[in-house]
C-alpha cells in the first residue's frame, strides 16, 4: 500500500461519523445505507456522502442483493493499511535505536550542545 492510499485510509477513519459506520457495519456483519440511516439519524444523502468516502478508501466493499446493497468492511484492506503503518513505525524504531539523537541532534541544534 502506498502513502498515499494509506492517507486516504486514515482520512477516511479520521471522521467520527464513519467510525460510527464501520463499527456499525462490522458489529451486523452487512448493513445497507437504510438500517444506517435508521440507526444514526441522518439523512441518506449524508450517510451515503460518509459511505462514499469509505468505499474510495477500501474500508468498506458492497454486494447487491436484489434493490438493496449491502455494506460490509474489507478487513483485509484495513488490515494491510494499518499493518503497514506499525511495520513502518517498529522498523524505524530499531533503526533510531541504533542512532545517538544527543549527537545527531547536537549537530544540528546550538541549544542542545549548550545544555
Amino acid at each position: 500500500m502506498d502513502v498515499q492510499r494509506q492517507a486516504r485510509l486514515y482520512g477516511a477513519l479520521s471522521n467520527q461519523i464513519r467510525l460510527q459506520i464501520v463499527e456499525l457495519v462490522s458489529r451486523h456483519k452487512e448493513m445497507c445505507v437504510c438500517e444506517l440511516v435508521d440507526q444514526l439519524g441522518m439523512s441518506q444523502a449524508n450517510i451515503s456522502r460518509h459511505v462514499s468516502i469509505l468505499r474510495d478508501a477500501g474500508v468498506l466493499r458492497d454486494r447487491k442483493r436484489g434493490t438493496w446493497v449491502l455494506l460490509r468492511v474489507d478487513e483485509a484492506a484495513v488490515e494491510q493499511g494499518c499493518g503497514q503503518l506499525l511495520e513502518t513505525i517498529r522498523r524505524n524504531h530499531q533503526r533510531s535505536a541504533a542512532e545517538n539523537a544527543e549527537k545527531r541532534l547536537g549537530k544540528r541544534c546550538p541549544v542542545t550542545q549548550s545544555a
